[in-house]
């Protein structure tokens, strides 16, 4: 047995629970008037089985419900998962709660914790019921993505909601969502046991042998080629390796063994040993010599400035000379005389001191003394003069040293280089006369590569014929025509229009197909919603029938919302009890027969086959009475209970 659902929780804010217990391996009924929330069900499994979209109606759920749960069944294990309602106005919420043992009970809210995701429970889910690794590849020419089957994808065959239950265009849920059906056609192959479980493997293994075998073809095309043309080859090889020094210039062509045994002989050379250059050594001769240039400047400003301050004294003493030597003339520059007491114009000596005669002997004085100051300096500055010279010298001869071991070194850095690209050049051919030799071995001297090639074009074959797409084919057909088979004679027992013609499903189109001698009617042709509603059950039980005899990894329980809704008056549907007396006498055998049938097939697939119904109908039958999990939900009975919503338990 798959997975099945023992019971349902929902926990107000205050913590109190509210759970809906179900029978395994049985049909489970819960009927009650509508807006009492049977339909909020599907949303709630949905939501408890890795569905981050919440979808749980606005209004009285979403008001009092903060966290829902779903107890699983699987073989001697139960599973729990509880699902904290989304905060604020958020759409979607993924973390949750995950329980696995045997007989466990809803923990209290306050020992809810958060300990998984969606995305790791559908692994661990997908893992549990055993969905091997898997991947759809698109035909060739179609450009959508390889596509690998998961739980998410088996949820698609639990799920009847009354939209879809009896729509003529829409067969399985969410088909009518973006994406939806393409995944459908990919993934169903695979829940029908149509691919194989190893087949991902298998796959993956011929596409590395493919990859491996054009390497050896493309190789052996190569080396064919090379041989095709192995004689203008080896003279060409022959005459470049003589051009740069690998074979004596002077040697001519003889035969082809010549030749051959030459070209061996060049893989010996070994590369020139290349200088040694120094690159450290230009870095600092080239810093050094950017300082000597910087101290030359320097010096050069010295000497220019100390010139041209001689260049000033030289004119300043010859002016004042001029001077001096003029005074002289008329005795106003005598060589003696106190200077203070003497008239400077007739040199009569003076009883007081007059200021104006002071001031014109200390201009005299101060001439005399600035004189005499510059002859003294005039030698030291000389002297500087030629030891800023010496060391001009001394920088430039300098600065020539360093000049010539640059260039030594620039010398044989290029002598380096030339080691180098004739290294480079010689290293070239004896590449290309390695190659020609390695082929040349490969193809005339070692039959390996034929034989590798060989063997991988034989392991190719075998991969296909086990991935055989006609195979495949084959199986699916089979698959569908079992499942066709469960489908006809089913709709025969509910009556069905077109019913003495075969039922199939159409993968193609994702709809049921009538097959009429004169024209096959699909679903939406047939016309009438108990048709329509008759097409989903057949197809959907002959699904789970098939899937559970082959032991394929679907969840084992399928629910069913509003399946009687076709039967009463769509107009008055809401209002109605949902009673027998409500029906006419035809339209309560239809019913009668679709109830019969959800029991035959849960008693004929012995417990292994669960089917929930969300109903408004309430039949008075015992075997439908006796499926009921709950009280009818009528006068006050709902799925939330009528304390929470008088309590105010906001």
């Amino acid at each position: 047995m798959s997975i099945q659902i023992k019971e349902i929780a929902l926990y107000n804010k205050q913590g109190q629970k509210r759970i809906v217990p179900f029978m395994l391996g049985k049909v489970n009924i819960i009927t009650g008037k509508s807006k009492v929330g049977k339909s909020a069900i599907i949303e709630i499994i949905e939501y408890c089985l890795g569905r981050s979209e919440f979808r749980i109606p606005e209004g009285v759920i979403r008001n009092h419900v903060a966290f829902f749960g779903i107890k699983l069944v699987y073989e001697q294990q139960e599973i729990i998962i509880i699902k904290k309602a989304p905060e604020g106005n958020a759409l979607s919420q993924s973390q949750l709660h995950l329980e696995v043992g045997t007989n466990l009970i809803f923990p209290e809210i306050v020992d809810i914790t958060t300990n998984s995701n969606d995305e790791s429970l559908i692994d661990y889910l997908g893992s549990l019921i055993g969905i091997s690794a898997n991947l759809h590849i698109p035909s060739d020419g179609q450009s959508r993505d390889s596509l690998e089957a998961n739980f998410k994808h088996a949820r698609t065959f639990l799920f009847q909601k009354q939209s879809v239950i009896a729509n003529e265009s829409i067969l399985f849920h969410r088909q009518n969502e973006q994406f939806i059906p393409q995944a459908i056609k990919d993934t169903l192959p695979y829940f029908l046991g149509v691919i194989r479980e190893d087949q991902l493997k298998l796959e993956q293994e011929l596409r590395q042998t493919k990859r491996e075998l054009k390497l050896l073809q493309r190789k052996l095309q190569d080396a064919a080629l090379i041989v095709g043309n192995s004689s203008s080859q080896a003279g060409t090889l022959f005459e470049e390796a003589k051009q740069v020094g690998l074979i004596d210039e002077t040697l001519q062509v003889e035969d082809s063994n010549y030749v051959l045994s030459c070209l061996r002989g060049t893989m010996k050379w070994k590369p020139y040993s290349e200088p040694i250059f120094e690159t450290d050594r230009l870095q600092e001769l080239q810093s050094e010599r950017r300082a000597l240039i910087e101290h030359i400047a320097q010096v050069n400003d010295q000497i220019s400035s100390a010139k041209a301050f001689a260049a000033e004294a030289v004119g300043y003493t010859h002016e004042a000379n001029q001077q001096r030597l003029r005074l002289e003339t008329v005795n106003l520059f005598p060589d003696d005389g106190d200077g203070q007491h003497h008239c400077p114009l007739c040199t009569s000596r003076l009883g007081d001191v007059i200021p104006s005669v002071e001031l014109i002997n200390n201009s005299l004085v101060n001439l005399r003394n600035n004189l005499t100051s510059v002859e003294r300096e005039r030698p030291k500055l000389r002297e500087f003069l030629q030891k800023l010279e010496y060391q001009l010298q001394t920088y430039k001869e300098e600065i020539q040293t360093i000049t010539n071991a640059m260039n030594s070194l620039l010398m044989e850095q290029q002598v380096a280089e030339e080691v180098k690209e004739i290294n480079t050049r010689i290293a070239r051919v004896v590449g290309r006369i390695s190659l020609f030799l390695e082929n040349y071995q490969e193809v005339h001297e070692d039959n390996d590569l034929k034989i590798q090639i060989a063997e991988l074009e034989g392991k190719i074959k075998l991969l296909e014929q086990e991935l055989d797409k006609d195979k495949k084919e084959e199986l699916l057909t089979s698959a569908l025509s079992r499942i066709s088979t469960y489908m006809t004679k089913w709709a025969e027992e509910l009556q069905l229009e077109h019913s003495t013609s075969p039922y199939r499903l159409d993968l193609k189109n994702l709809t049921v197909i009538a097959d009429q001698e004169e024209r096959p009617i699909p679903m939406y042709r047939m016309g009438s919603g108990e048709n329509w509603l008759g097409c989903h059950l057949v197809s959907h039980l002959a699904l789970h029938k098939y899937f559970i005899q082959r032991g394929r990894p679907v969840p084992s329980f399928i629910i069913l919302d509003q399946p009687t809704q076709v039967y009463f008056p769509p107009e008055k549907y809401e209002v109605m009890e949902g009673l027998d007396e409500e029906l006419t006498d035809e339209d309560r055998l239809a019913v009668s027969r679709l109830f019969n049938l959800l029991f035959s097939v849960c008693e004929e697939l012995q417990g292994n086959f669960q089917i929930i119904v969300l109903d408004h109908a309430n039949i008075d039958s015992k075997e439908y009475q006796d499926s009921l999990v709950e009280d009818p939900w009528r006068n006050g009975r709902a799925l939330i209970p009528t304390n929470w919503i008088e309590e105010g338990n906001y």
